[in-house]
């Protein structure tokens, strides 16, 4: 009889705990569910620290594609107002509605023909006015017509200097000739050079802002050395007073 009772004191002891009472059993279980609480709580910090992580990431590359254009405007050496223009690529031609052969043994044709190149300018010739110049590398400006009855500061754009400039020696240069000794070859050799000139211009269109030097307009002034529409919108959209506003005689130049 004792022997049976053993025998089923032994099996029931085999599915209790060995050792330890109840009181250890809840303590175990309560230091297992500690662990894992304090498991969930890092797994959550770092949770939100890479949250925090992948929208600084964001900020950074919104701020490198959009806020920087913004304020620099293209990769330059000195700071500028003008932006980063669009290219395109433009095949150099002949174009008589700019400059032709013919137009030099006549002074009359010469600037009718010169007065197409007003289209190539700017609306008030090349002055722009900039809203804060301090905030670039600008030389001191000039004072231009920001309308009809205010003066202010501002800058002449380079490409469309040299645009004038190369217009202004075309119309002396046949004044001086007046087509005594002219010959149909040389009228040819000079239109071909006075237009792929002014394709030059056109092309490189340097936007460097020329201000107030002591050498004179133009002379002494620093130079980094476009699409030409991009840069009349711009230009325009920034300038000073229209010329065009005004009637202009068909035999007016730049």
């Amino acid at each position: 009889m004792d022997s049976r009772k053993r025998e089923a004191v032994e099996e029931e002891q085999t599915f209790l705990p060995k050792s330890g009472s109840s009181e250890d059993v809840t303590a175990d279980f309560s230091s297992e569910a500690q662990r894992h609480g304090g498991d969930s709580r890092k797994r959550g910090v770092a949770w939100y620290l890479r949250v925090l992580l992948e929208i600084a990431m964001a900020a950074t590359i919104v701020y490198l594609l959009v806020a920087k254009p913004m304020v620099v405007g293209r990769e330059t050496l000195r700071r500028t107002p003008v932006p980063r223009l669009p290219r395109k690529i433009y095949t150099f031609q002949d174009n008589p509605k700019y400059v032709r052969g013919d137009m030099w043994f006549n002074e009359t044709q010469t600037l009718h023909t010169l007065h197409n190149w007003i289209e190539l300018s700017s609306g008030s010739r090349g002055y722009v006015v900039v809203d804060d110049p301090s905030g670039y590398d600008l030389p001191e400006p000039y004072t231009v017509a920001l309308d009809r009855y205010n003066d202010g500061p501002g800058y002449m754009m380079t490409v469309f200097h040299q645009l004038h400039c190369l217009s202004y020696l075309a119309e002396h240069y046949q004044q001086g000739y007046a087509g005594a000794n002219l010959t149909e070859k040389v009228a040819h050799h000079t239109a071909h050079c006075f237009n792929y000139l002014r394709q030059g211009i056109m092309c490189s269109a340097d936007t460097t802002l020329e201000g107030k030097t002591e050498a004179g307009p133009g002379e002494g002034s620093e130079h980094e050395c476009v699409d030409y529409d991009a840069l009349l919108e711009w230009a325009n959209t920034h300038s000073a007073m229209k010329w065009r506003d005004a009637l202009l005689p068909d035999t007016s130049i730049l």
